[in-house]
């Protein structure tokens, strides 16, 4: 969003130019021509968008027709069908009030808009927090209940570095022995407080994290739930302390790392010498949708895609690609995701670009009870009112490129040879 309220792409790569091809708008909606029913949102917002501008747009009704104006423009211009709003997070009276008349604006404007067109309506959705504190103080729940078509919440990053002991990113279910503040810090509560406030269940959609968070212990002998620790080391691919990729996780069980199943929270943990994750896998992900599904909640979403095991490397994957993302289609949706070959030497701008080699390793699956508790919980930190999504790895600044790499090409990005991971800025050729 701009600071007059218009919509804008967050990512020059969305819109097509001479780097980026079609750009990402395009690419992500030609895949209606395969899979005619689907649908697909622009998210406006997200953690690092913070809140000051989304206050100042929600604040006057002229602003909040700027906004709405120029979103159902630019949604329709690049083909989507709805629009997401993720304001991180409202929070006071003010706030609370302005929120709820946005997506009643919002409501109204797309049904005008649809009524007018001739097109189908589109949806109105926003992610939303699964903090009791963040919930009450931000959200009038029975009115925008009559504005959204469903909401995303965010039922992860219950626990993570920010605390001094070892938790769960998205337990289904809260451990026993904790203190009170804590009994409200897991998925099937958040959604129960939804649901107690007034969304309708079928308008709650469960987040599903396929990455985990972790901690370095003080004393990797005691490894229970609870245990103190400091942020886990930096993994290879997520470069964030404390967090890492599912498929990082398959690697880790590959090199030695123990597998625990938490019975209470329905979810697993490993240890690897000081390193501890709490994270999820097949197992928990097939029991929350059982949990969905005898709820009756709406269905499930994911954060994020690309953190799954896009390359069949976990050891019960059975060699098909994202396993946590396929049990969702097959036990909400019936589908039966397919595997998608692809060229590893594909071109870009007329150049040979080497994708990532195809996985031929196995990772090793083992799981063991539950050691005895050795120590009480304690030290734990005071209720958080938000939740910290993965942010993206920082940025560093890039290394000179030979000249000899933009010779006779445009002006943008372009591949460098043999690498992934490198993309020379070119100009003048």
């Amino acid at each position: 969003m701009n600071d007059d309220f218009t919509v804008r792409a967050f990512d020059p790569a969305d819109l097509p130019n001479d780097w980026a091809g079609d750009g990402m708008y395009n690419r992500v909606n030609a895949l209606k021509k395969t899979d005619t029913n689907l649908k697909t949102l622009l998210s406006i917002g997200g953690w690092s968008f913070g809140t000051r501008l989304f206050q100042d747009m929600a604040s006057t009704a002229a602003n909040r027709k700027t906004f709405i104006d120029s979103a159902i423009a630019f949604v329709r211009q690049w083909n989507f069908d709805g629009i997401d709003i993720d304001w991180e997070y409202p929070s006071g009276p003010v706030d609370k009030t302005n929120f709820a008349q946005l997506f009643q604006e919002l409501r109204s404007a797309v049904e005008f808009e649809a009524g007018s067109s001739g097109k189908d309506r589109l949806l109105v959705t926003a992610a939303v927090s699964a903090g009791q504190a963040t919930i009450d103080a931000g959200y009038d729940v029975p009115n925008i209940a009559n504005s959204l078509d469903f909401i995303l919440v965010m039922s992860y990053d219950f626990y993570g570095a920010w605390s001094s002991n070892t938790g769960f990113n998205s337990p289904l279910f809260a451990e026993e022995n904790v203190p009170d503040f804590e009994k409200v810090w897991s998925v099937s509560w958040a959604a129960n407080y939804w649901s107690t406030k007034g969304m309708p269940k079928s308008k709650i959609i469960i987040g599903m994290p396929t990455y985990g968070r972790g901690w370095t212990l003080k004393d990797p002998s005691n490894y229970t739930v609870g245990a103190p620790g400091t942020p886990a080391k930096v993994t290879p691919f997520t470069q964030e302390a404390g967090v890492a990729a599912f498929f990082e996780f398959c690697e880790m069980l590959a090199t030695g790392a123990q597998r625990y199943w938490d019975t209470t929270s329905q979810v697993p943990y490993l240890v690897q010498g000081d390193q501890w994750f709490g994270y999820d896998d097949q197992e928990s992900f097939t029991n929350k949708m059982t949990w969905i599904k005898r709820e009756n909640y709406g269905g499930a979403f994911v954060w994020t895609l690309d953190f799954d095991d896009f390359n069949a490397k976990c050891s019960n994957s059975d060699g098909k690609i994202y396993p946590l993302i396929r049990i969702i289609a097959k036990e909400l949706g019936g589908i039966d995701i397919q595997n998608v070959s692809y060229n590893r030497f594909a071109k870009i701008n007329g150049r040979k670009f080497q994708g990532p080699p195809a996985s031929t390793t196995k990772s090793p699956m083992t799981t063991t009870q539950i050691p005895p508790a050795t120590t009480a919980r304690g030290g734990m930190t005071t209720p958080t009112t938000t939740f910290r999504p993965v942010t993206p790895p920082a940025t560093t600044t890039p290394k000179p490129t030979d000249s000899a790499q933009c010779l006779n090409l445009p002006n943008g990005f372009h591949s460098v040879e043999k690498s992934c991971e490198s993309f020379a800025l070119c100009s003048k050729g």
